[in-house]
Formats: C-alpha cells, sequence, structure tokens
C-alpha cells in the first residue's frame, strides 16, 4: 500500500451504497494533489483504499490512520458540506 499521510485527507464526494453497508469516498491529498479513493465499510469497521497500481483495494490496518480517516469521514457527513449521494 502506497503510504500516505491521513491528517492531510480532505473529503470531496461520498456515495452511500446501503445494500453493501458501505460509502465510497472520493478525497485529496493536500500535500500532494493526488486523489485517494477509500470504501467505509460501518457495522465491519473497516476502510478500505485504492491501490491503482495493483488494482486492489487494500485494508487500512494502522489503528492511528484509520481512526484519522473515521474522525475525517464522520466530520464531513455532519458538516453536510459535500457533495453525498446514494446508490
Amino acid at each position: 500500500m502506497e503510504q500516505f499521510n491521513a491528517v492531510n485527507i480532505v473529503f470531496q464526494h461520498l456515495i452511500d451504497l446501503p445494500n453493501c453497508d458501505c460509502v465510497f469516498c472520493s478525497t485529496v491529498d493536500n500535500s500532494t494533489g493526488r486523489t485517494k479513493l477509500f470504501l467505509v465499510f460501518n457495522e465491519r469497521r473497516r476502510i478500505y483504499i485504492r491501490n491503482g497500481a495493483k488494482d486492489t483495494w487494500d485494508e487500512i490496518k494502522d489503528e492511528n490512520q484509520y481512526e484519522c480517516i473515521k474522525d475525517r469521514f464522520n466530520q464531513a457527513i455532519l458538516e453536510q458540506k459535500i457533495p453525498c449521494f446514494s446508490a
């Protein structure tokens, strides 16, 4: 998995996928300007990041990164300032 600093992640778009109990998230890393894609599973308490080079979804296992992404995700939902869609 590509290393990144979760503190620099800013959520841009959310797509709620209720049948899968997950949310597809488009973000930008403010330090690099690169787009990062996440799948946030609510009930399973897991977050995956897209690895385009390997064409896989890698689970975020580092507890600090997980908590930081989850906090930023929850903040984005509460603020309701970004586009959120449901499929």
